[in-house]
């Protein structure tokens, strides 16, 4: 990418302001772009900023994939197994930081399959459920897989976990630990791990024939770590507060932890927390987290063998299920007191 930081010292902008425009950003001035097309110019880089040439694939088209949310540990652990995937396969992989609120996504999804010329995608949550990207991709030909979908697609493959039944393992953790009062921290509504690993939680209630918690012991944040923090606060604060809490990603299990060291709260003493996706993050806070490992690496191999095979005629027979793990580590324990698990 030496090509980029010669043109941004020339244009006197940033590395990431002419990544940006050449990637179709529609958010570049006339006058900023002008300034890099001149430099452009300048340097010998005389060829149209709409090349597919920003990353020599040397005959090897890559495989590409929209970035939707880089901050998220699971975009991020899946990103970097993808990586390895394509590294192991002597692929390149493609990536575009994607904007799914902005009017222009359109633009954006089709200028980025013009520029990369990548003929196999790879889409993941929530932009794998987006009817108008598919939509999009397959008036293209593109050949996609779907990481994570809410159902299957006609004329793309599809792979996933089974997020409720891993929510149900999770919860069944904390009932053998003894706890009945667990509080649940849901992701982002309207997102189909949220619905999918709520029904999990409650299901292992019923497998139980316990009746659920109270239903002030669900808050809603949106898999991030500061909303978690908020929302949190209406567990931890009650005088009548969980003995065990279970957060529907790792992000949101760390808010819980440090919230509670905060009030004064030992964990696992005081109350047990449970995360989901066995993100980067579950092992650097203390105490380690408990959690459900996401397959990264079989996952990223799956989709890239569905894009890269040559079989069949790429229509959807269902969604390829791959296996998880039940990670128990230190962020749990059987409940101190029976009454006060009531």
């Amino acid at each position: 990418m030496g090509r980029i930081n010669d043109i941004a010292a020339r244009a006197g902008v940033s590395r990431k302001t002419v990544s940006r425009m050449i990637h179709g950003h529609p958010n570049i001035s006339d006058r900023m772009r002008k300034r890099i097309e001149t430099a452009m110019a300048e340097l010998g880089y005389a060829q149209s900023v709409d090349s597919p040439d920003v990353i020599p694939t040397h005959g090897n088209p890559g495989i590409g994939v929209l970035f939707g949310d880089p901050d998220a540990g699971y975009q991020v652990s899946l990103y970097q197994a993808l990586l390895n995937a394509c590294q192991e396969r002597s692929r390149y992989l493609v990536v575009e930081a994607f904007d799914e609120t902005s009017a222009e996504w359109a633009r954006q999804v089709e200028g980025f399959l013009d520029r990369s010329g990548v003929t196999r995608l790879i889409l993941v949550p929530p932009l794998c459920d987006s009817y108008e990207i598919q939509a999009l991709v397959k008036a293209r030909g593109i050949r996609s897989a779907l990481i994570s979908p809410s159902r299957p697609v006609s004329g793309m493959q599809s792979l996933a976990m089974d997020d409720r039944h891993a929510a149900m393992e999770m919860t069944q953790h904390l009932l053998d630990l003894g706890h009945r009062r667990i509080g649940f921290v849901a992701g982002r509504s309207g997102h189909v791990a949220t619905l999918l690993r709520r029904q999990g939680f409650e299901e292992a209630y019923a497998m139980r024939g316990l009746a659920l918690p109270d239903e002030s012991l669900t808050v809603t944040a949106d898999f991030s770590f500061k909303t978690a923090m908020q929302q949190a606060r209406k567990l931890l604060d009650r005088r009548d507060r969980p003995t065990a809490i279970f957060a529907s990603n790792d992000e949101m299990a760390a808010a819980v932890i440090l919230l509670a060291k905060s009030l004064g709260l030992s964990v696992p003493g005081d109350v047990s927390v449970a995360g989901f996706d066995d993100s980067q993050i579950s092992q650097t806070v203390w105490p380690e987290l408990t959690t459900i490992a996401q397959p990264y690496d079989v996952m990223a191999r799956v989709a890239l063998d569905q894009v890269l095979s040559t079989e069949g005629d790429n229509e959807a027979s269902g969604i390829t299920v791959i296996p998880h793990n039940l990670i128990v580590r230190d962020s749990t324990k059987p409940v101190l007191h029976a009454d006060a698990a009531e």
